[in-house]
């Protein structure tokens, strides 16, 4: 999986995703004119996703670097869902907003009805905030509940803390010798540093 930040050129290919069928009823959709504002507006990030077949999604992040630390998804869409890429893609996203936008806070809201999405969105630590009642106006004339979620720098952080500990657990579970191996290395350190000392 690969992200990279999107220029005009990636626009058709936005807007062939955004046009899925099936998409409409979670996806927004957007004209070039529309894509090519926000891709020039200061504050807003466009990123790319490939895997190794190409083109695989895009994402639309608003509120990069802006002085309140708010982080806004504006639209994530993944080409062939359901297959585990866009939980990836996600996770990235979060890592993004925080570790190079200097994000304090991410946050999204999603159809009440689009369930799916919901679940990735809070396996990824996203937690629920509350719901904008009849907020976003649909092509019959009705109008949809949105949901908003978001997730905290420091949350992110304690999450990704533990995620890391049980990756190193695992490594060691898997090679019983790696804390002795290290202890060893570690006192080596250690006995050359005396040496030097002295």
């Amino acid at each position: 999986m690969l992200t990279r930040q999107a220029t005009e050129a990636d626009i058709p290919a936005i807007m062939e995703i955004e046009r899925t069928e099936g998409f409409e009823a979670y996806v927004g959709r957007s004209e070039r004119a529309q894509h090519e504002a926000l891709m020039a507006a200061a504050d807003c990030h466009y990123v790319m996703l490939e895997d190794e077949v190409g083109l695989a999604g895009f994402a639309i992040l608003q509120g990069v670097g802006a002085a309140s630390g708010l982080l806004y998804l504006k639209r994530i869409a993944i080409r062939s869902p359901g297959k585990g890429l866009g939980k990836r893609f996600l996770g990235e996203l979060i890592r993004l907003s925080f570790e190079e936008f200097g994000a304090e806070k991410f946050w999204l809201d999603a159809f009440e009805t689009n369930q799916r999405a919901r679940y990735v969105y809070a396996s990824c630590g996203l937690q629920h905030d509350g719901v904008l009642r009849e907020h976003y106006p649909l092509a019959d004339g009705t109008r949809a509940n949105l949901v908003v979620m978001s997730i905290l720098k420091r949350e992110w952080l304690t999450a990704e803390a533990q995620r890391q500990s049980q990756l190193a657990a695992q490594a060691d579970a898997r090679d019983p010798k790696l804390p002795e191996f290290m202890d060893a290395a570690l006192a080596d350190i250690a006995s050359d540093i005396s040496e030097k000392d002295r």
